[in-house]
């Protein structure tokens, strides 16, 4: 059932987050980037229906969001060179990192047997994961080839019926996040995003 926007993702709404969730819905959430489409990862029906929400074609996967990094050893099969310690020294942060995966994750989320991770640096969302214990899909608010959508009133207008939509307080982010290969030695930056200097733990932030 569709919820109508009351307020902020606060505190206040994260029991209600995380039902919606595990009952296989789909939210609108602010996240430490742009506003997202969220649903559990292990729930393929839920990620089919955010793919065809935004009529993607490619086989591109889309970002999984973990609440800390043991979370991320359960959907990573493995960490090449010294990356784990360099992104648990970075994380959390607005830095989405490529990295081969795991052998439970869904294929549609691991196109070519990778898999694109990131702990949010957003209080209420971790929290939300946490207590789900399992990492939900994280994707813009767009459909395939268009702008992400920043503003609560537009998501409204152009994405309908969804089982949760809840608004950012203040001023959102425009930006999404960065995104770096780490499946291969030295990682490549795919995507210049909200991250700058993101093999830095100091200043990481834009």
């Amino acid at each position: 059932m569709e919820k109508e926007v009351t307020g902020s993702f606060g505190p206040d709404r994260i029991s209600e987050t995380v039902g919606v969730l595990r009952s296989g819905g789909i939210a609108v959430l602010p996240t430490d980037t742009i506003y997202g489409m969220h649903c559990i990862a292990s729930n393929a029906a839920a990620v089919k229906k955010i793919i065809g929400i935004k009529q993607r074609r490619d086989k591109s996967g889309l970002i999984l969001l973990a609440y800390d990094i043991s979370m991320l050893d359960g959907i990573v099969s493995e960490w090449p060179d010294d990356y784990r310690k360099r992104l648990h020294d970075i994380w959390p942060a607005p830095l989405t990192a490529i990295l081969p995966a795991g052998k439970g994750i869904l294929p549609l989320l691991s196109p070519e047997g990778k898999v694109a991770v990131r702990i949010p640096d957003h209080k209420e969302l971790r929290r939300v994961i946490e207590l789900l214990g399992e990492a939900v899909v994280s994707t813009s608010v767009n459909r395939s080839g268009n702008r992400p959508l920043t503003k609560m009133k537009d998501i409204r207008k152009s994405f309908g019926g969804l089982d949760l939509y809840l608004s950012k307080r203040g001023r959102g982010f425009s930006l999404p996040s960065t995104i770096v290969d780490c499946s291969r030695v030295p990682p490549v930056v795919i995507r210049e995003g909200r991250c700058r200097g993101w093999d830095s733990p100091k200043g990481r932030k834009s």
